[in-house]
């Protein structure tokens, strides 16, 4: 009889304590950040938000940024850094 050697390949999960930003209660007097990653529509969708948002509260402004698709950390590119200095929140589109 022939024996079979099954391997498992799992490991350990790295477990990463992240702090997470305060929940923001209200938009009124907030400055909104828009980053689009160039994917197909995704540029209407935030559009449209960036409409539905100024007509619903009194924002102090709103920010916007592009980048090709982010691969690496967000507040690696500069146009993260940009936004994570200049807006209170900021609505990314990632998808179709």
């Amino acid at each position: 009889m022939a024996t079979i050697e099954v391997l498992v390949p799992t490991a350990e999960p790295k477990v990463k304590k992240i702090l997470v930003n305060p929940h923001v209660q209200d938009l009124n007097g907030k400055v909104i950040g828009f980053l689009w990653n160039e994917k197909p529509n995704g540029n209407f969708l935030l559009e449209r938000l960036r409409e539905l948002l100024q007509q619903k509260y009194k924002l102090a402004g709103t920010e916007w940024a592009q980048v090709a698709g982010f691969h690496v950390g967000l507040k690696e590119t500069s146009e993260g850094k940009n936004l994570a200095s200049s807006a209170d929140i900021v609505i990314i589109a990632i998808c179709d």
